[in-house]
């Protein structure tokens, strides 16, 4: 049922229940203040009308109290029935009052929600952007590769040509391999204008381990200069989930760069990361991210996901609330994972599709 549908219905059911509880007051005997009643249409009228047409139907009301007891009593002044009515209209009034007054506090409160939907949209494509700032080094490598390897097969390209009897095939495959690096290059600009354009989430069936993989290819150059190995354990053959893309891969890589600051005092031989998928319970796919480092400290686990928290000095604590917020936005989870022998292992889980 669309919405204008369902005003008019509301509408019609305040005019029939008027109407009926108008009749019962004026054609019965029955001594009790069945006008009180009229409060029922007016918290119906309250959903159905704006503030104007609710003011109208109060008076309505209260008009249709008057008119059953002049229908009873005429006009005079029966002790009893007369006080009746006055506790009806009174019973009108105080309840239109307050049912207007929640209805404009509720307004109040969906205008903030929304505001702070915005805000929260806006905080969560600074910090992405900062991120990208953060990664600069890992893109530019990203894209220097494919470049570097086109203007090789660039080369190999023009010797085949000069050789007095030109190679063509090896021309051919000079040239499919320059495409190749292309598009190569193309995919990472690509993500990367992605993950930095602000706009509204696009929600779709999408593989996880398409987003860890893509995501993982976005930090080889901070993996490397943090010295840190890594490992992927894809899980093959789960669901599908209904995500964004570009939240998703903000959620791992985020906590790619969580796990890779945590291991910065410790010997790099040591320094392992491995990202991890899997299927959870209920049907839900989950990514974890286990590091080696010194683990979370017993007084920080409660408050990891608060906002400002931070247990680096230089941290602005946003990063872990963002990733709880995008997760939860999505239907999922995320927590800390007990039991992990060293290090700290965080792992989210989204319902699969």
């Amino acid at each position: 049922m669309s919405e204008p549908e369902r005003m008019s219905l509301l509408q019609l059911m305040a005019g029939v229940l008027a109407l009926a509880i108008f009749l019962v007051d004026a054609l019965t005997p029955l001594d009790i203040a069945i006008a009180v009643l009229y409060v029922a249409v007016m918290l119906i009228a309250v959903t159905a009308w704006p503030r104007r047409g609710t003011l109208v139907v109060m008076a309505g009301c209260m008009l249709l109290t008057v008119a059953a007891y002049v229908i009873s009593y005429g006009f005079a002044i029966v002790g009893g029935s007369f006080a009746r009515m006055l506790v009806s209209i009174v019973a009108i009034a105080v309840t239109t009052f307050l049912a207007l007054k929640g209805q404009a506090a509720t307004s109040r409160l969906l205008l903030r929600e929304e505001a702070l939907s915005r805000a929260q949209g806006q905080l969560t494509h600074v910090t992405r952007v900062t991120m990208l700032g953060e990664l600069a080094a890992s893109i530019a490598h990203e894209v220097n590769q494919p470049l570097a390897a086109i203007n090789a097969n660039g080369e190999a390209c023009l010797r085949w040509i000069d050789r007095p009897r030109p190679e063509l095939q090896e021309v051919r495959a000079s040239v499919v391999g320059m495409l190749e690096d292309a598009t190569r290059a193309s995919e990472v600009i690509r993500r990367v204008r992605l993950l930095s354009r602000k706009s509204e989430p696009s929600y779709a069936p999408l593989a996880i381990n398409a987003i860890v993989e893509e995501s993982a290819a976005l930090v080889q150059r901070e993996l490397a200069r943090h010295d840190v190995r890594l490992t992927q354990r894809l899980t093959h053959g789960l669901p599908l989930v209904h995500a964004d893309r570009v939240q998703l891969q903000q959620v791992i890589i985020n906590l790619m760069m969580n796990g890779m600051q945590a291991m910065e005092d410790i010997p790099a031989p040591q320094r392992a990361l491995v990202l991890e998928t899997s299927l959870a319970g209920d049907d839900r796919v989950a990514v974890t991210v286990l590091d080696c480092g010194h683990g979370i400290a017993p007084a920080h686990r409660d408050k990891l996901f608060d906002p400002f928290f931070s247990t680096k000095a230089e941290g602005m604590g946003m990063g872990l609330p963002i990733c709880r917020s995008i997760i939860e936005s999505h239907g999922g989870r995320i927590r800390v994972i007990d039991g992990v022998d060293h290090g700290a292992a965080l792992q989210f889980s989204l319902p699969s599709i």
